[in-house]
This record gives structure tokens, C-alpha cells and sequence, in this order.
């Protein structure tokens, strides 16, 4: 029986979402779990695996019987060798389509088909090529590792809020690295509307389909990565009770009239609405052929070739380490990317003004009596120097250096100087390190390594 696929745009606060519900789809491309028990014998842990075809791709571990606070471990299953080329030419194929003008549901329409059942938010993002850690993300999962910012829930940004991923995980080890393909490449990637396409895993991370040596390109050459998003909606959530005014009955005496309006909290009967990471929609806002699958439906499910990719998971490769370099210039730059952290407090703060920063650089975690980011001083500082250094170069410069010029903020020294070694280009940060340097100041103890640093390296850039 063939798929049944169905495509549909939603207005949500006056925004558009592109839905799209796929039924007896092949389950070619999805994710499934595998167990309890991970190859270290940890009964605590899930085992959950990213296939494409019989080919069992990404195992990440999910620690606390899969508790959705908790950082995944990440890692390439150790048989990995690529998947199926027919798979891949299909893909290919969905990306041209996009780049020669087709929407998303056009362009990815023979994609759709390989899904597992469900409902899925398509949509375009930029992406940072790196581990969401500063790492390049081609070559970053040989081994299993914790990786920062994979729970589904996250504790920076809050379960209520919604955030869009913005880092990557490869579906090619680093051995299809190939020169001759960058240099074709490197002529296309500027005149593309779309770079990559994208299947979202867990948190920040999505799992890239398609653009590899494109995301090379792009960093090499300072363009955005530019991704078709495959994001599917799984989560039912509860929305807090909202205050109501209730105004009175035109019945009531006037000795029952309240003085003033009562706000009156109104509370749900069961969920709200269906969500994922990057947008919550509530019941009614739902087509209602995609409500109903999504309440009968199941969130994940085991393929019909399940038992020959937990065959394939006992295998070794015939090598982890792979002799393709990457260009020095991508390494470099994936260091100054944004990182987890920095994203995680541009999503948890809306904004912060000149008199909460200044209010922060007293010692003062409160603001005209309300706290401005956290009741603790040192994770306060961490959140603004993360959120500024993503939003706003030049005041992050400015609360930087503050804070290093303040003996009396010594705790947060030794982090803001680390951070700050980021912009080694800055002008700014290169007259304050080289006083720093050139003074010998007892209060700059704990920078003083970090501006020897920061001074050697932007000279050597002259």
C-alpha cells in the first residue's frame, strides 16, 4: 500500500506552519529505541538508534530509563559504513529540487514517503556545523560521548519555552570526506537557497540527511547553512491555568458586585496541544485528520526490519579513525561558533537592559526588585556574557571587560576571559589584555594567562 501524504499550512498567532502527516509510510528514515541495556551493561540506560534502511546509523543513549532532563550520549554504531545508495540518490535528488525553486513540500515529497507514521513541522533554519561544543560536527561522534544539549527538555530554557535546533550530527563518518568533491562543491554552495536538509534527534541536534562537504563550503567561505528542517511533533503539553477576568452577572445586586474585575484562573481539562521543539500547537489550531492520528497514533515505533539492524549493532568497523583531514581554516572557525550555551541563554532571556547589566556589575542579582536572571550571582553572569555574545558583540566587549576591571566580581574572572578569547580579532579586548599584560596587577591574576594568550595570537595575525 502505497503512502498516504498529506500537506497542510496552519495559521498560528498570524504565523504560517507547513504540517505535513505521513501514513503507511516505508520507515525507512527514523528512530526507534533498542533496549534498556547499553554495551557498558547499564540496565539504567536506553538504547535508541537513528536508521536509514537496514542501516543502524546514530546510537544515543539516554541515561535515567530515558529522563528527558538528561543529556544524551552520542556516538556512530560501531558496524556503520554508509546507508543504501538508492536512499542517498532519492535525498540528492530532494535537495536539487529545492535549489531549482520547489517548495518544501514539493521538494521533499519523496522523502515524506520514507518517514515512520506520524506528523511532521517542515520548515527552513540556519545551522552551526559544529557539536553545539565548539567541535566541527563531521568526525565529532566516533566515540560515545555526553553531548551538551541533546535532553529533550532543557533546564536553561524551561520546558514552556520553544527553541529551534541549531546543531548537527553526521549520517557520513568522515572516510566519504573527498577533495574533488569540495572543489565541486565550493562552486555551488553561494548560489544555493537551500544548503542541507535535516531530520531532527533529540534538544539542539538534528541528524544531517543530506550537504556534508556543503557545510565544509559554507564554513570556509562564511555562508550561512541553510537547512530544510524534518522536525516531527510527538509531545502533548499542558498549557498553565491563564487569569480571566470575569465580570459580573447584569442579575447581581449591586451589593454583589465586586469593586473591582476578578481574575479568575481557567484551568484545561487534559492537554492543550501536540509540540516540538520549535513550535506548540494547541488542539484546536490541529487539521483534524492530523489531530486524530497524532492521539491514536504512536509516538515511535519499532521497523519491520528492526531485528536486522540490532544484528548489525554487535559489528565493528573496520576502522574509527579516518585519515581525511579537514580544512584547518573549518576547525578554526567551528571554535568561535555559538555554542550550546550561548544559544540556550539567547532562548531562556528575552532581552537585558543597560541598568540590569549595570545593576549585575554592582553585585546585584535584582533589578527595580524583580531578579534578572538568576537568584545565584556567578550562573547570572554566565547567562548575560553567554546572551550577549550572541546577540550583541560590542556590549558583550563592554560587560566583559567590566567585569574583569572589578576585583570584587574575582569569581566570574577566570570564565569571562575564557569567553572573551573567542573574538581574537577584537581591537578592544587587545588594548585592555595588553594593559593587563604590561601592568602586572595583582587583581588580574586570574586572567593573566588568557590575555598573554589573547595579545600572542591577535599579534601573530597582523
Amino acid at each position: 500500500m502505497p503512502a498516504d501524504i498529506k500537506t497542510e499550512t496552519i495559521d498560528l498567532n498570524g504565523k504560517s506552519v507547513l504540517l505535513v502527516s505521513v501514513k503507511n509510510g516505508e520507515g525507512i528514515i527514523g528512530t526507534c529505541t533498542a533496549g534498556h541495556a547499553d554495551r557498558s551493561g547499564n540496565l539504567s540506560n536506553d538504547t535508541r538508534l537513528f536508521y536509514i534502511g537496514s542501516e543502524p546509523i546514530i546510537d544515543f543513549i539516554c541515561p535515567s530509563y530515558s529522563n528527558k532532563n538528561a543529556d544524551k550520549l552520542i556516538s556512530f554504531c560501531p558496524g556503520y559504513q554508509g546507508y543504501d545508495r538508492k536512499v542517498y540518490e532519492v535525498i540528492t535528488g530532494c535537495l536539487n529540487r529545492l535549489n531549482n525553486g520547489d517548495s518544501l513540500a514539493v521538494g521533499l515529497h519523496d522523502i515524506f514517503s520514507m518517514l515512520q507514521d506520524g506528523v511532521y513541522k517542515l520548515y527552513v533554519s540556519d545551522y552551526y556545523p559544529t557539536d553545539g561544543n565548539g567541535v566541527f560536527f563531521w568526525g565529532a561522534y566516533n566515540i560515545s560521548h555526553e553531548v551538551r544539549g541533546t535532553a529533550e527538555h532543557n533546564r536553561t530554557i524551561g520546558v514552556d519555552k520553544v527553541y529551534k535546533p541549531c546543531f548537527l550530527i553526521p549520517t557520513q563518518s568522515l572516510d566519504f570526506y573527498n577533495n574533488k568533491v569540495m572543489v565541486h562543491t565550493q562552486e555551488q554552495v553561494q548560489g544555493r537557497r537551500i544548503e542541507g536538509i535535516v531530520y531532527h534527534l533529540s534538544g539542539f541536534h538534528s541528524v544531517l540527511l543530506k550537504g556534508h562537504h556543503g557545510a565544509v563550503c559554507c564554513v570556509e567561505k562564511d555562508v550561512p547553512f541553510k537547512c530544510a528542517v524534518i522536525e516531527k511533533i510527538t509531545d502533548p503539553y499542558t498549557e498553565a491555568p491563564v487569569p480571566v477576568v470575569k465580570a459580573a452577572s447584569e442579575n447581581a445586586s449591586e451589593e454583589e458586585k465586586p469593586a473591582e474585575p476578578v481574575a479568575v484562573a481557567v484551568s484545561h481539562d487534559g492537554i492543550t496541544g501536540f509540540r516540538s521543539p520549535s513550535v506548540k500547537i494547541p488542539l484546536e489550531a490541529f487539521p483534524k485528520d492530523m489531530l486524530r492520528q497524532l492521539i491514536s497514533g504512536r509516538a515511535e515505533y519499532k521497523p519491520e526490519h528492526f531485528p536486522t539492524l540490532t544484528a548489525k549493532l554487535g559489528t565493528v568497523r573496520r576502522k574509527s579513525i579516518s585519515n581525511n583531514i579537514l580544512p584547518l581554516p573549518v576547525l578554526e572557525k567551528a571554535e568561535q561558533m555559538p555554542d550550546c550555551s550561548m544559544v540556550e541563554s539567547a532562548y531562556a532571556i528575552k532581552s537585558l537592559s543597560d541598568e540590569e547589566l549595570n545593576c549585575l556589575l554592582a553585585g546585584d542579582v535584582e533589578c527595580n526588585g524583580e531578579v534578572i536572571v538568576s537568584p545565584n550571582f556567578y550562573a547570572s553572569i554566565v547567562t548575560a556574557c553567554n546572551f550577549l555574545q550572541f546577540t550583541d558583540t560590542g556590549r558583550f566587549v563592554d560587560f566583559a571587560i567590566a567585569i574583569m576591571e572589578n576585583p570584587e566580581l574575582g569569581a566570574t574572572h577566570d570564565y569571562v576571559s575564557r569567553r572573551v578569547c573567542a573574538l581574537e580579532t577584537n581591537k578592544k579586548l587587545y588594548n585592555f589584555f595588553k594593559s593587563v599584560v604590561d601592568s602586572g596587577d595583582v587583581k588580574y591574576e586570574k586572567i593573566i594567562a588568557a590575555a598573554r594568550t589573547f595579545v600572542e595570537r591577535f599579534e601573530k595575525s597582523l
